[in-house]
């Protein structure tokens, strides 16, 4: 596969969003064993995993990021707990517009999953938690607060947060988890803005629950990509030095009972993203090359991440992010339309749709002709490749194309139909 046309694709994708009204900060953090002091996977105390101490280097870290969402893993399962880090760590300086919500903890663990938002931008409609093995698969649905909408009117995005078990062996049990977490994609928000994100615990790209969640046999109608894909960072992650720049866990390489050892050689933390953010379909879009591990410099694999200094941050921040936790923090940024919700008269739109969707030996396309002139409809795979073409000289008013579908697998596609003056849509297509 060839980065060319999958470059070329994602500037199609993204005509007409060159103005952007916000850009959201997510950041996804293992916080390990925050705050809970029982024995388990690890033996995580006072004396070697301290909170006051693990509250210091997170206001660091938040503050270096300055995320808007900041979702989180192996978080102490009390209330009280939850309250407390909102008004040490987010809520401080002045701040007072951090938000959360209560926890859902039907597995009955000691660590949960769970979010924080910046109710400025955003609101949390609904928090739907599966029950799912070792601990619960979270669903948050927040809304961006857009002026003039209401909250059924604006602007979605669904954060998920899951935390399969740790450990080689356990590997069908990971899957288990992400199939009833796709299911519930597949049923409730089958075209939403979607991300889902975590402490995945798995060793390859190869993993049966990395495919589920990125392969679209296996869920015809949801996929998930992973930023890192178009990069170099998909592939034997574990204990290999290819993907140093990529690894996000362990911060340390000696072991006090608490925090794993060995350095930095896995990659277990993820954000990946619907293929709705990915191409922009409903308002929001991945920002090309803002996916990171914060912290990792590329020259740490096997070692500490403050070890003989730290290219990527400060001497103070490599030191914080040692101290916090043995996993470092990923974050990816996503822009937000500027004229979200708002007609634009002076811009007619080709107003296509797509049916049926899925389709199997052909789809019709109806679209709005805003004049006489030639109309392409061209579908790509999600790698670029072009699949199928079909063009027309059409007058103007309410026209259609039938575009066969015979030759292509099953799978995603987009599809992209534009006018020869200059107008152009892109939508998904789902070949059955």
């Amino acid at each position: 596969m060839t980065r060319k046309p999958y470059l070329i694709l994602l500037m199609v994708a993204f005509c007409g969003f060159a103005k952007a009204q916000d850009t959201l900060t997510v950041m996804q953090y293992n916080l390990l064993e925050y705050g809970n002091y029982q024995s388990g996977f690890a033996d995580c105390y006072e004396t070697n995993n301290n909170t006051q101490r693990k509250d210091e280097c997170i206001r660091a870290i938040v503050d270096y990021v300055k995320p808007d969402i900041f979702t989180v893993c192996e978080f102490g399962a009390t209330q009280a707990l939850q309250s407390d880090f909102v008004r040490h760590n987010l809520n401080i300086n002045g701040a007072d517009y951090w938000q959360t919500d209560d926890i859902i903890n039907y597995a009955g663990s000691n660590i949960i999953n769970h979010i924080f938002y910046d109710s400025r931008k955003m609101g949390l409609k609904r928090h739907v938690a599966l029950r799912t093995t070792p601990r619960d698969t979270d669903f948050y649905e927040l809304y961006l607060k857009t002026p003039g909408l209401a909250i059924g009117d604006t602007v979605k995005l669904i954060c998920i947060v899951a935390h399969p078990k740790a450990g080689q062996g356990y590997e069908s049990q990971r899957r288990a988890l992400m199939q009833q977490a796709m299911d519930y994609v597949n049923q409730n928000y089958p075209t939403d803005n979607v991300l889902i994100m975590g402490d995945f615990n798995m060793y390859s790209a190869n993993e049966s629950g990395y495919r589920l969640l990125t392969q679209t046999y296996s869920n015809p109608n949801i996929c998930f990509m992973d930023p890192l894909a178009s990069v170099g960072g998909v592939g034997e992650w574990n204990n290999n030095s290819q993907y140093a720049r990529f690894h996000t866990q362990s911060t340390r390489s000696y072991s006090d009972e608490c925090f794993s050892s060995g350095g930095l050689d896995d990659r277990f933390d993820f954000i990946l993203m619907a293929d709705e953010i990915a191409f922009s379909y409903d308002h929001l879009r991945y920002v090309q090359g803002s996916y990171k591990a914060i912290g990792n410099d590329g020259r740490h694999f096997n070692q500490s991440i403050d070890q003989n200094g730290n290219d990527a941050v400060s001497v103070e921040l490599a030191e914080a992010l040692f101290d916090a936790s043995d996993h470092l923090p990923v974050t990816m940024k996503i822009a937000v339309n500027a004229h979200l919700g708002v007609a634009d008269d002076s811009e007619p739109t080709l107003q296509a749709t797509v049916s049926p969707n899925p389709a199997s030996q052909q789809a019709t396309v109806r679209f709005y002709n805003p004049t006489d002139g030639e109309v392409r409809c061209e579908l790509y795979s999600l790698q670029g490749q072009p699949m199928a073409r079909q063009s027309a000289w059409c007058h103007a008013g309410y026209q259609q194309l039938n575009l066969p579908l015979q030759e292509v697998s099953r799978g995603f596609y987009l599809l992209r139909i534009s006018h020869s003056t200059g107008w152009e849509q892109t939508l998904k297509v789902v070949k059955n």
